[in-house]
């Protein structure tokens, strides 16, 4: 009979050829992440200044010892986007302080799960990034672009004729616009410009303001409504031929593309 030790060594090897076929341990093991929702979802407390509660749906931290956690921590904000912007919201996330909270972690982690809206988002990403069983979509650069600039908003217009903009905040711009959705597209722009808006390398933010001052020289309407839509889409525009937001964009691909659900086209 062979030494026990030396059956082991050989277990060893044998797990770790395995896993090298099937290439590293993150492609074979990192579909775990997203299988198990409790891995990477969490229901969020905020106390408000009334005194009341707010439940929040969530993205946490994930425990780095679960397989494929990097898919999560490394993009939190990518996929909070998702979360926020393409899931049911809760009917009911606001209670009393002196009311018992109805609402449990395991019930919103259910109805997640169910979720008709982020569920197939959590497959299809699963599918096309984790797992490599099925083709990324493939975007051009200006159909990213036609999403980033609608992060750039001028929101109002004050009683003294002046504008009031935000950037990331809302989104009627493409709410009202995209008839077709593309969620990846846009949690991606959106990671990417929150990640980089006051990055001195591409300054986007001080291209906004400028953008901003100079369509404030232009009259653009005397009704309110029509001039805040005219200067919506002079924003659109400027934003649109800016070469720092494209390299911005490119720059953030660049980077990340072994983890995002789509090919950027040349």
């Amino acid at each position: 009979m062979r030494p026990i030790t030396t059956v082991l060594l050989s277990f060893k090897l044998y797990v770790t050829c395995v896993v090298t076929l099937l290439g590293g341990v993150l492609t074979s093991m990192g579909q775990e992440i997203l299988e198990d929702y409790s891995n990477f979802l969490a229901l969020e407390k905020v106390e408000l200044s009334s005194g009341e509660i707010r439940l929040h749906k969530t993205i946490k931290e994930v425990d780095s010892t679960v397989k494929g956690a990097e898919y999560i921590n490394k993009h939190r904000l990518f996929w909070n986007y998702l979360v926020v912007n393409f899931s049911e919201p809760l009917e009911k996330n606001t209670f009393a302080s002196n009311k018992e909270i109805t609402l449990s972690q395991d019930s919103v982690l259910s109805m997640m799960v169910s979720d008709t809206i982020f569920s197939p988002l959590v497959k299809k990403y699963n599918a096309q990034v984790i797992k490599k069983n099925s083709k990324k979509d493939t975007i051009s650069m200006d159909e990213v672009l036609n999403v980033a600039v609608k992060f750039f908003s001028i929101e109002n217009i004050t009683p003294k004729g002046e504008y009031t903009a935000r950037v990331c905040v809302g989104l009627n711009s493409i709410k009202n616009t995209e008839a077709i959705r593309m969620p990846f597209v846009e949690a991606f722009a959106f990671n990417a410009i929150m990640k980089n808006l006051r990055n001195e390398q591409y300054d986007v933010y001080n291209y906004f303001i400028d953008s901003i001052r100079g369509i404030y020289k232009l009259n653009l309407g005397i009704d309110k409504e029509e001039r805040l839509l005219r200067a919506q889409g002079a924003l659109f525009i400027q934003m649109l031929q800016s070469d720092k937001l494209k390299e911005l964009l490119e720059d953030e691909y660049d980077l990340n593309k072994e983890v995002l659900p789509f090919v950027l086209s040349s």
